[in-house]
């Protein structure tokens, strides 16, 4: 049997991923990591069929070799109609482990010399059970209506309850789950809290992930996973559109700030990590809440670095780059994952069965559920349509074909904000029709009970007593502090001329746009989905933080000061508004007056003023505000000490801490950094020399 469409043939037959390991060096938590190679047939191999509990043969069982406790296969392969199953690579002290959406993971050693592993037996998850109990109570309107996610607050989908509602940026409905928890199935209440529960005032707001990827410190990132997921349940929130397992590669990209970093070792270390934290070790925290990894696949890859666009990919690079976080998250037990707007060889991420189903439920076994992202499915008719920027390629397809087109290549849950009804609507008529079998409804709706039930949300549909609308929690002085251990440890620093760390004894000038101002650190998705030039409630500006750290070294003119600590930077931008679009990247820098006025200025204004601070006397460091490493070559030699700070967050304090030596140190590059911007794309490993590589970082 295969699965094809017009840029990969992918064979549900049994093949052999013989993978090359590549070790990662960080703080782990509990786990090791490896990044993996491409599949390659190997020679050496090993024997063996997999049965259910009634000796029949199970079909495209997902079939793995790995080193324990690593989360990414050596080798893998998919059983074929007769249940058996053909695989290299193995070797003594490795495991064989057999998964397949709705039974029990069997894992078995690998013994020494035998070649042939007969009757493997997979068990059905007594979960089913459950699953049986409330579908067998469910008509398929009901069905239907669990597939649809609405915009709160709505719950009525058609003739049932909605499975979810959201809100996007800058709302949030303190209520909702007064009505969504008290259905008979709770509807789950779904936001981005990308960085913290950004939406809600008070909150702690975290680092957004390059900053987490410079920190490359996975128990850090499990911590702020727990933190998070014990806001949302203050403010009554149960499903989490994060984290981003993104890999990006262009940063032209308005969302590059979204991942971890450049090379796939970030992600699959620090992704899964912000999976545990959130769930626990596979769903066992009382406080799990339900995460989403996003977007699948290859968004951080289009060409140009346009958001939405189309991503050219080989399915070596694919196995080898965009596949394996997904590949660790899902092994955490992610429950949910999000399709891309983009597309990949031209075919849209939400309508793309040869990806959704035959390689990620089918050889990555996912069970959980897989959403749209917002109106996703109508963007399919229109791939690469990205606001004011670009209208999209008209196709032929229908809004009725769309969502034939989805459903049946492997989505199983529709956030439809704005089409609800419609939504709903077609899918009756492609029911009738036969256009959409019954079969792939009552797929789609158990994958979503699945993860419901794992969440805990149909046996506690109140959610933890011990977390619920305690609102203490928001804002605690337990994650101001994580979210200000982040910020010390994703400073990196590109170049010290002998001017830190600062002496708290003296004078320093603190001056810039970005000094002051919580909004600008925080980045988008803050109190609005494209974030807030205004000061955000309960965080500490860099400014501040200085006078905390080092109380009376501050003072308020440049005559005074011996060095100048100038913190400039972008404004807050989220998806396409954040694209660089034009024709010279080098030495700019985003800046809006308002979210529909997005244009590039150049450093040489900041340039002059260091110039001229120098020409005085003084010694300048330069704090960079970035949601991105940018070509401005010019303006770093400008200066005689240069830190970026990515977009910190609510603890702009972490700054200080690291500036006055009272932290040492320790964030490194998760980009390279472009020295001129005909460079970019620029990756690790693309054998292009930026101004400072991947991994980069002083200390002192």
């Amino acid at each position: 049997m295969y699965t094809r469409n017009r840029r990969f043939i992918f064979s549900l037959r049994p093949f052999v991923c013989k993978f090359t390991l590549k070790g990662i060096i960080m703080n782990f938590s509990k786990i090791a990591i490896f990044a993996a190679t491409a599949c390659s047939f190997s020679l050496a191999a090993i024997t063996g069929n997999v049965v259910d509990e009634s000796g029949a043969p199970v079909k495209n069982a997902a079939v793995t070799v790995r080193t324990l406790p690593n989360l990414l296969a050596n080798a893998r392969t998919l059983t074929n109609d007769k249940g058996a199953f053909k695989i290299g690579n193995a070797k003594k002290d490795q495991s064989i482990i057999v998964r397949k959406a709705g039974f029990l993971p069997e894992t078995l050693s690998v013994v020494a010399g035998q070649k042939k592993y007969d009757n493997i037996t997979l068990k059905r998850d007594p979960i089913e059970n459950k699953i049986d109990e409330i579908m067998a109570g469910m008509t398929i309107d009901d069905m239907i209506a669990q597939m649809t996610q609405a915009k709160v607050p709505k719950l009525n989908c058609g003739e049932g309850v909605c499975g979810s509602a959201l809100e996007g940026g800058g709302a949030y409905t303190a209520d909702f789950y007064k009505s969504a928890w008290s259905q008979k199935i709770p509807a789950t209440y779904g936001k981005d809290n990308v960085h913290g529960v950004a939406d809600v005032k008070g909150a702690t707001i975290f680092p957004h992930n390059i900053g987490l990827g410079a920190t490359r410190d996975s128990a850090l990132v499990r911590r702020i996973g727990q933190a998070v997921a014990e806001e949302m349940w203050a403010a009554h929130i149960d499903l989490n559109f994060a984290p981003a397992i993104t890999v990006p590669q262009d940063e032209r990209w308005g969302r590059a700030y979204e991942g971890f970093g450049e090379d796939p070792e970030l992600a699959v270390s620090l992704g899964a990590a912000f999976v545990r934290g959130q769930q626990g070790d596979h769903n066992d925290a009382e406080w799990r809440v339900i995460t989403t990894i996003k977007h699948f696949i290859g968004d951080g890859a289009t060409k140009k670095g346009y958001d939405r666009g189309n991503a050219i990919i080989s399915k070596k690079v694919l196995y080898k780059k965009y596949l394996p976080p997904y590949e660790a998250a899902i092994e955490q037990g992610a429950l949910s994952v999000m399709a891309s707007f983009n597309q990949v060889n031209g075919v849209h991420q939400h309508i793309d069965s040869a990806l959704l189903t035959g390689v990620l439920k089918t050889e990555l076994a996912f069970d959980g559920y897989v959403i749209a992202d917002w109106e996703g499915i109508e963007h399919s008719t229109t791939p690469g349509a990205a606001g004011n920027y670009f209208a999209g390629e008209v196709t032929d397809m229908s809004s009725k074909d769309a969502i034939r087109a989805s459903i049946n290549a492997g989505l199983d849950m529709a956030m439809v904000p704005q089409s609800v009804h419609n939504f709903v609507k077609t899918m009756k008529v492609l029911l009738a029709e036969g256009n959409i079998s019954e079969d792939r409804i009552k797929d789609a709706c158990r994958r979503i009970l699945r993860a419901k039930i794992r969440a805990g949300r149909i046996d506690n549909p109140k959610g933890p007593a011990a977390y619920v609308g305690v609102t203490k929690n928001i804002g605690s002085k337990e994650h101001r502090q994580i979210a200000r251990e982040a910020v010390q440890k994703s400073l990196v620093i590109l170049k010290n001329n002998k001017v830190l760390p600062l002496d708290t004894n003296s004078k320093v000038f603190v001056t810039g746009s970005h000094a002051n101002n919580t909004g600008l650190q925080c980045g988008a998705w803050t109190l609005g989905w494209q974030g807030t030039l205004d000061e955000v409630p309960g965080a500490t500006s860099i400014q501040a933080g200085f006078d905390e750290v080092a109380k009376g070294s501050r003072v308020e003119t440049a005559e005074e000061a011996s060095t100048i600590v100038y913190v400039v930077g972008e404004v807050p931008y989220a998806e396409w508004f954040g694209d660089y679009r034009g024709d010279d990247f080098n030495n700019k820098i985003i800046f809006k007056e308002d979210r529909t006025d997005m244009s590039f200025n150049s450093t040489d204004e900041y340039i002059a003023q260091i110039k001229a601070w120098q020409k005085a006397g003084h010694k300048v460091a330069v704090v960079l505000i970035t949601g991105r490493p940018l070509p401005i070559t010019s303006f770093i030699k400008a200066a005689d000490a240069f830190v970026v700070a990515w977009l910190p967050g609510s603890e702009g304090a972490g700054v200080a801490d690291v500036l006055y030596g009272k932290v040492k140190p320790t964030g490194k590059l998760p980009h390279t950094w472009p020295k001129d911007a005909k460079q970019i794309p620029i990756n690790v490993g693309d054998g292009k020399k930026g101004l400072y590589p991947y991994g980069y970082g002083l200390t002192y």
